[in-house]
């Protein structure tokens, strides 16, 4: 069971690939906006030329809407396509992140870890553009959850070893504890709990299903 059982043995690392993952992901929503985007552009310069002013105006605007997110992937590639690993091994968890902040944190350091799985809900109506992106995305790439890595420090003065961490204490409403997203990528999971239970599965506590509005649990 979760939380029981001997220390891990060791064997080869566990890496998962968060940034291509995420990339991915990106790649695929800002795609379909591109094409639907483009589709309505056409059509509304269609409309216009055959008479339709106001309706031509109106589908060109709505079109412009969905070409923001591709132009959004093309100025944020630097960010969206950065390399970044959550890396299990015997010694312990790693982040490595070369363009941005990599940190470590040895097993012995820890006193439980676990996987939060959160579905979102909306806040307010959601747009036409955000129900046809996120549905043709979620065809594509799959169920989207965001999903997270919780740690918990076996001591109070964890947080003076490890200052580079700071930034994910108590983030989005985990409680003594820090909280690492992982985006939206629920194949994700599985891939954790084997890793927990090879090199830690004393430590590892399961995995938390929650909903509710974005960035809570």
């Amino acid at each position: 069971m979760p939380g029981f059982g001997p220390p891990g043995v060791a064997g080869p690392s566990v890496v998962i690939d968060v940034g291509r993952t995420n990339a991915r992901k990106a790649v695929i929503g800002a795609s379909v906006a591109g094409v639907i985007g483009l589709v309505v552009v056409g059509s509304g310069v269609t409309a216009a030329v055959d008479g339709g002013a106001a309706a031509g105006i109106i589908g060109v605007v709505i079109g412009l809407l969905f070409l923001v997110l591709p132009v959004g992937l093309v100025v944020r590639r630097d960010k969206v396509f950065r390399p970044q690993h959550l890396v299990f091994d015997a010694v312990g968890l790693r982040w490595d992140d070369p363009r941005g902040a990599p940190w470590m944190v040895p097993w012995t350091e820890l006193a439980a870890v676990s996987i939060s799985k959160h579905s979102p809900k909306q806040v307010g109506p959601e747009s036409i553009q955000d129900k046809i992106v996120g549905a043709a995305s979620d065809k594509i790439a799959g169920e989207r959850a965001h999903v997270r890595v919780d740690f918990h420090p076996v001591d109070p003065a964890f947080a003076g070893r490890h200052p580079e961490i700071g930034h994910l204490w108590e983030r989005q409403g985990v409680r003594h504890g820090y909280r690492l997203p992982l985006g939206s990528n629920v194949k994700f999971i599985p891939l954790i709990a084997q890793a927990m239970g090879r090199f830690a599965p004393h430590l590892y506590r399961g995995v938390n299903a929650t909903e509710g509005f974005y960035g809570l649990s």
